[in-house]
C-alpha cells in the first residue's frame, strides 16, 4: 500500500486539438525598440503576452520558446 502512494503520476504532453491550430505566435515592434511576442489568433483581440526580444538575433529564439510553451508545433 505504501508503494501505491509513492508511485509518481505519468507525465504527458498537452495534445493540441483542431481549434488550437489556429493559434499563432508573432512579434510586433515596440516604439521604444525591441519586439513584443504574442500568442493567439492573429487579427483579433484574442492574444496573450508570450515574451519580448531586444534584438533580431534573439527574436527567432524567443519565438521558438513561445511555441514550445503553448504547444504549437515548430515548422
Amino acid at each position: 500500500m505504501i508503494n501505491d502512494q509513492r508511485r509518481k503520476k505519468p507525465r504527458f504532453m498537452m495534445v493540441s486539438s483542431k481549434q488550437d491550430h489556429k493559434l499563432q505566435v508573432w512579434a510586433e515592434p515596440k516604439k521604444s525598440g525591441g519586439y513584443t511576442i504574442y500568442c493567439g489568433v492573429k487579427g483579433t483581440d484574442v492574444k496573450t503576452y508570450a515574451g519580448a526580444a531586444m534584438s533580431r538575433e534573439t527574436l527567432d529564439y524567443n519565438i521558438r520558446k513561445a511555441k514550445m510553451k503553448f504547444g504549437i508545433p515548430l515548422n
